[in-house]
């Protein structure tokens, strides 16, 4: 779905049409749910979350805002809610962990090999890597490269301004091509 569309969808729930949200539900269920996943082990609490947005959207929907991105605009409301929903669950069950703004990504071979990485040892370096990263770096990298999301859209969904976001991006990779050139080396060293 293109953005244009999108905005024109949530211009028409805006004005209460019902079917506009259900559409731009189902655009955007499998990559909040993703992205929601990687915010929380939790599936069952994503799921709840991302159907608990959507109600409160169509409840509140005199007062939200015409946006141009409507992606960016409910990654982060459903990082905010998920967030909000962490937090009571932990202070009346004592269940799960307190929020932070933490973002816990687990790589699978899959990924990388989806991505081009040809050799699996040099995909398990890769996901060596990336974990050494940190949260926020992780996330960032998520948001850029899974979801195709500009430096702008990342800082409103982070929470950051846009040079925090390219700075976390930047560092991210010069952390991940010194790992990989590290090991490359090695490499080389054992074969001569």
């Amino acid at each position: 779905m293109t953005e244009e569309n999108s905005a024109q969808l949530w211009e028409s729930f805006r004005l209460g049409n019902a079917q506009a949200l259900a559409t731009l539900f189902e655009a955007y269920y499998y990559a909040l749910f993703n992205y929601g996943r990687k915010l929380t082990g939790d599936e069952e609490l994503v799921k709840d979350c991302i159907q608990n947005l959507f109600q409160k959207l169509w409840r509140r929907r005199g007062g939200v805002r015409p946006t141009p991105v409507v992606k960016a605009y409910l990654f982060k409301a459903l990082r905010r809610h998920l967030g909000d929903e962490t937090k009571l669950l932990r202070q009346h069950r004592h269940l799960l962990p307190a929020h932070t703004d933490s973002f816990e990504v687990t790589y699978s071979h899959e990924e990388f090999l989806i991505a081009q990485q040809r050799d699996a040892e040099q995909s398990t370096r890769l996901l060596a890597a990336l974990n050494r990263l940190s949260k926020r770096q992780r996330e960032a990298l998520y948001l850029k490269f899974f979801d195709g999301f500009t430096y702008e859209r990342i800082a409103e969904v982070m929470s950051l301004n846009t040079q925090s976001v390219r700075n976390l991006v930047f560092n991210a990779l010069k952390a991940i091509r010194k790992v990989m050139l590290v090991s490359l080396a090695l490499v080389i060293t054992l074969c001569t």
